[in-house]
């Protein structure tokens, strides 16, 4: 099974959309990820910016 990667565009698309529906689960089915990992993707993007876990990886 490959890994897959996801550009910086991609995560910051999908936490918006998470809002926009907000439903992490609606979201993950539509776009067919896990759930802990768009978690961390929103929990990353809500840090402070200029912090070293603002950055998402």
């Amino acid at each position: 099974m490959n890994k897959r990667v996801f550009d910086d565009s991609f995560k910051t698309m999908a936490v918006e959309l998470t809002h926009a529906k907000g439903s992490v689960k609606e979201v993950v089915d539509e776009l067919g990820i896990d759930p802990s990992r768009l978690s961390k993707w929103r929990r990353l993007q809500a840090a402070p910016k200029g912090s070293a876990s603002a950055e998402i990886k």
